[in-house]
């Protein structure tokens, strides 16, 4: 909470509860389908089973770790008509989360590796990891593109475009009747985070991001924070003005690893274009 003199940040552990209220449900679209997806990095191929709505195994069919193979609990939402938010935790190692904006109308996905800390990493201030040179937030991301189930290996790789679309918009996302945010969009690289009720009420920060356009009004956009070792990753569908997708941070406290699914309902607030 912010009140003067002091401001009280929380542990991401404390945002896990009523964020999910206006979250879509869990998708069974994707019940008995083998995707294979083409990445960009590696050639690495992956083969996906999904053998139920919350679990799938995953395959390394070609490319660094050939052969490996691990059977997740995931969790996809239908954010749009045929594309699907996808995300799960590793089993191993247990700090890494896959997240997927999957579109199978044009055959294109982007997977958003996270990666947390040590508890040691998550400790230092960021304050003093800008005097070394380092990156601010000790949350590491990694974001391939690959092709889905593509007619030839030797297709190139066509990647979700990054867009400025949203740039110069403030949007008001509604998670619940107790957690309301609104974003701004400054430019490709930062965005303003502004909590009106909840946990976080009065706190706000700018914070890096990168935005993909996935299809006309839907978008792929990540942050990381850099006071608090988290990452969001959601897709915004502006035309039925919706918000679905999940949180992933470090309780630096209790050192407990926390992933969970987000959703809201979207409003524009005013629009600034900047020449």
């Amino acid at each position: 909470m912010s009140h003067r003199g002091a401001t009280c940040w929380i542990n991401v552990s404390d945002l896990e509860e009523g964020m999910n209220e206006f979250k879509l449900p869990a998708t069974d679209e994707l019940i008995g389908k083998e995707i294979k997806l083409y990445f960009n990095a590696d050639n690495q191929v992956i083969n996906y089973v999904f053998h139920d709505v919350s679990s799938l195994t995953w395959e390394v069919l070609y490319g660094p770790n050939k052969g490996e193979s691990w059977t997740e609990t995931y969790e996809a939402i239908r954010a749009a008509p045929n594309i699907f938010f996808i995300d799960f935790v590793k089993k191993n190692p247990p700090n890494v989360s896959v997240s997927m904006a999957l579109d199978l109308n044009t055959g294109k996905a982007t997977v958003i590796i996270a990666t947390t800390p040590d508890r040691r990493s998550a400790g230092q201030s960021f304050v003093d990891r800008l005097g070394k040179g380092l990156d601010l937030s000790t949350m590491k991301v990694e974001i391939l593109h690959a092709n889905v189930n593509p007619p030839s290996s030797d297709e190139p790789i066509v990647p979700h475009e990054r867009t400025t679309d949203l740039i110069g918009k403030r949007n008001k996302y509604t998670y619940s009747s107790k957690h309301v945010y609104e974003h701004i969009y400054l430019n490709d690289r930062l965005y303003t985070w502004h909590c009106l009720k909840g946990p976080e009420k009065g706190l706000a920060d700018t914070d890096m991001c990168d935005y993909f356009k996935i299809a006309p009004d839907v978008y792929l956009f990540t942050w990381r924070e850099k006071i608090i070792p988290t990452v969001g990753i959601v897709l915004i569908n502006l035309k039925e003005m919706r918000s679905n997708g999940k949180i992933f941070g470090l309780d630096p406290t209790s050192g407990k690893i926390v992933n969970f699914t987000i959703g809201s309902r979207a409003e524009l607030i005013n629009e600034r274009y900047y020449s």
